[in-house]
């Protein structure tokens, strides 16, 4: 009798691994891509195919297909590809999966976890990802060998991070990627395919930024800020739609200093910066800087809203920085060819020559007044006291 075309279909597609048709749903690409396909009745979630592609696949993939045929009839399914995802940020869309018992990988799949060493083989450690599960066949995690600590023993527990195979299935690593699930970092693009960008996250296997989460034209060698989310197909894929992953509340406290990438100026605002990869504050206009697009710096916290909100600056106290500034403008007075500036002299050229606001400048020159270590000629500049 012949084969059903709908069968056919779903056996080339589970061979192929890249295009899975389903009936009555679509075609769902590598890179998200989405095509109508009608005709045809819905199986029932987790129904195994009788085809050798399935032999090779995780628990994982029967989920994500039983997701796809789940949500194949609903409007969701059909949704826009780039479209904004609903909370939590980091995470796309998910289908809903029926006769699917959860994994224990969920929760932890782009997280930063502590694991106890269960036991273990010639693969590696396999760590428990449910300490309180006793039994003989409970869910384990492997952390290759090349990577278990010397002398690591049986209960040991060990900080990794989760993520998944080339086969799509979880796998732990002691190595720290640049970002982690709901974080935003400046990535660099190291190649770009049809279906999307790629860039390096600081693990072998590099992270696939698709066409969908891209917001403009990407090219190898330059940087972005990149975030790391879950998509639809449960695997950690980049977005450059940041904006709705960064919060702009933080519990910061005054005058604490605080890592951050300069992200982007705002004219009559200020410089906008990602600290610690979840949050935003901002660097007031009147606040010099000459930090680069991507630029690691740390920030001093100088002013908390009653929103929450941040104002940051690069300097410390005037106070602290008072003789500091007082002898950048010594130097660059004393080298040949040294400008003319003094107190008529514009916010903007002093911001440019010394990197200093007008009131940071003339408090410096105050210090050095008083110290005698510069004057002021017949014309009001600036110039090196001689002694």
């Amino acid at each position: 009798m012949p084969v059903p075309q709908a069968a056919l279909r779903r056996a080339a597609g589970a061979l192929r691994g890249r295009v899975v048709v389903e009936p009555d749903a679509g075609v769902r690409h590598d890179d998200g891509r989405e095509e109508e396909q009608t005709g045809g009745e819905r199986e029932a979630p987790c129904e195994p195919v009788d085809d050798p592609g399935h032999q090779r696949l995780s628990y994982q993939s029967l989920c994500r297909r039983s997701r796809r045929r789940a949500g194949a009839g609903s409007s969701s399914a059909r949704r826009k590809i780039g479209s904004p995802s609903r909370s939590p940020p980091w995470r796309r869309a998910a289908r809903p999966v029926q006769d699917c018992a959860p994994m224990p990988y969920d929760d932890l799949l782009g997280r930063v976890v502590t694991l106890p060493i269960r036991r273990f083989g010639p693969p590696g450690a396999f760590l428990s990802p449910d300490p309180g599960d006793l039994r003989p066949n409970a869910p384990v995690l492997l952390l290759p060998g090349g990577e278990v600590p010397d002398g690591a023993q049986e209960g040991d527990e060990l900080e990794v991070f989760v993520h998944l195979d080339s086969e799509d299935r979880p796998i732990a690593t002691a190595r720290r990627p640049k970002v982690a699930l709901g974080e935003v970092a400046f990535l660099e693009v190291t190649d770009v395919a049809r279906f999307g960008a790629f860039v390096d996250w600081g693990l072998p296997k590099e992270l696939l930024v698709p066409h969908a989460e891209q917001t403009r034209e990407l090219r190898v060698g330059q940087r972005h800020p990149v975030g790391l989310l879950v998509d639809r197909t449960g695997r950690l894929a980049g977005t450059m739609r940041v904006s709705e992953m960064l919060r702009d509340k933080g519990e910061f406290d005054l005058d604490e200093w605080v890592d951050g990438e300069a992200w982007r100026n705002e004219p009559g605002l200020g410089l906008f910066v990602i600290l610690e990869r979840r949050f935003v504050g901002l660097v007031p206009a009147d606040e010099p800087h000459a930090l680069a697009r991507g630029e690691a710096a740390r920030f001093r916290v100088t002013s908390v809203l009653s929103d929450g909100k941040v104002e940051l600056s690069l300097r410390g106290h005037a106070h602290e920085e008072l003789e500091s500034d007082a002898q950048t403008i010594l130097a660059r007075l004393a080298r040949p060819g040294a400008p003319r500036v003094g107190d008529r002299s514009s916010p903007d050229e002093i911001r440019a020559i010394f990197g200093l606001s007008k009131k940071a400048f003339k408090r410096a020159v105050g210090r050095l007044l008083k110290q005698r270590a510069v004057a002021v000629d017949s014309e009001g500049f600036l110039v090196p006291e001689r002694r």
